[in-house]
């Protein structure tokens, strides 16, 4: 089922309140890392930190609101957000937000099903294409669901599958025509098993393929070069662990080759980007591989990159990490000079920090950054912006509950 664009019934501006011991209605933000109060009717939770042009937000309001990902909009940009609604459907939104990082306007996508966006692929002509699910509570399963938006943010049309069974989409990249590629998981009562798509420029869905495994599998990452589509995710073994899985398929939706690599334990293949020359690198985490802690014998999740040949060989692999925190890689991106540009979460229990780093695409460490922001930060899409910097979208947990966390970095990650 596809749709054009609707215009939405109208804007949101989210809002947080707190109520002081004299019951007035009040407003926290944070300054320099520190909460101050400002008693008043300011609509919004907001806090921001500058440094030239760099900056970090974390906006939203009653409920929870997810960052899932960024497009440049004329000077500022607009941001894909998906919110838990203390009551009523959980929405889809798109933030606009100002050069730096300010919120403008709120806009929902207007589905009535409770809709889970998951993610945002960007295209090189500006536009950009959502995607998830919608949930119809009285059928008790998902409905894949991708939303383009032109270059002005503006949804040029949706389409929602509706199949007997589940459908999530996970990934994305899009295509020269206009169209898309989409990846996620197609399940039933017993079992998930890999779904890719294809999409045309008018939304209409062209092919599926469904990788039916005898255990359970997902698709998180998808890359789009020349005619080859590549898949990553996360396979389960026998032993119970995961391995990394590669799917390689043509535009058509033929089964090319895959495999699946790992080690002992745990590997996770979150995002997968082309390097040009028939490698590809993916994205992720591993606890099989990285540095080991002598005393307790163990070893704490390392964020995973693992480069790839068309035939699924491995070419090399690099790990970052400690032994004192787990580190997560959820997104995966190209710089403007090539570079690849990673980023995630450190984690401890009940705590996280948002990590970034940059690497040569020979699999050397450039630099790595940590960002603290409240108790539990995440960065789960990276826009690569002309100067070398990026814009990354995410959540972070605080005193307001789960808001949109919005941040800019140089080329050095400052």
């Amino acid at each position: 089922m596809s749709r054009k664009a609707v215009m939405p019934d109208g804007v949101r501006t989210p809002r947080s309140y707190h109520h002081n011991a004299f019951g007035a209605r009040q407003v926290i933000l944070v300054r320099m890392g520190r909460p101050f109060s400002l008693l008043g009717f300011l609509p919004l939770a907001f806090s921001l930190h500058l440094s030239g042009q760099s900056f970090t937000h974390t906006i939203g309001g009653p409920g929870a609101q997810d960052g899932v990902g960024a497009l440049l909009l004329g000077s500022g940009f607009a941001v894909g957000v998906r919110e838990f609604k203390d009551a009523g459907p959980h929405q889809g939104l798109v933030y606009t937000m100002s050069n730096t990082g300010g919120l403008v306007s709120s806009s929902p996508l207007g589905f009535d099903q409770n809709t889970f966006l998951q993610g945002l692929a960007n295209a090189p002509n500006g536009e950009a294409f959502l995607f998830g699910s919608v949930l119809d509570p009285t059928e008790g399963r998902h409905h894949a669901l991708v939303v383009k938006l032109d270059a002005n943010g503006e949804e040029e049309w949706s389409h929602i599958q509706n199949e007997a069974a589940t459908q999530q989409y996970l990934g994305a990249a899009s295509l020269p025509d206009g169209g898309v590629i989409l990846c996620g998981v197609a399940a039933n009562d017993s079992d998930h098993d890999v779904l890719v798509a294809r999409h045309d420029a008018s939304g209409e869905r062209l092919w599926e393929y469904v990788n039916a495994t005898l255990t359970d599998a997902e698709a998180y990452g998808v890359a789009v070069d020349g005619n080859e589509v590549i898949v990553t995710g996360r396979q389960l073994t026998f032993s119970g662990h995961s391995d990394v899985l590669f799917l390689r398929l043509d535009l058509e939706g033929n089964l090319i080759n895959s495999n699946t690599t790992g080690g002992a334990l745990d590997e996770v293949g979150r995002a997968v980007v082309g390097l040009g020359n028939d490698t590809y690198v993916i994205g992720g985490w591993t606890d099989s591989f990285g540095t080991l802690d002598i005393s307790s014998q163990s070893r704490k999740q390392h964020a995973y990159l693992l480069c790839m040949a068309l035939n699924g060989d491995t070419l090399w692999t690099r790990t970052l990490g400690d032994t004192l925190f787990d580190h997560r890689a959820f997104a995966l991106q190209r710089a403007s000079n090539g570079d690849l540009l990673l980023a995630g979460e450190r984690a401890e229990q009940g705590r996280s920090d948002v990590f970034f780093a940059r690497w040569t695409v020979a699999g050397g460490s450039i630099w790595s950054r940590i960002l603290d922001i409240d108790k539990e930060d995440r960065l789960v899409h990276l826009l690569p912006m002309s100067d070398g910097g990026f814009v990354g979208t995410g959540w972070s947990f605080g005193p307001f509950g789960r808001q949109l966390l919005f941040i800019r970095r140089s080329s050095e990650g400052y």
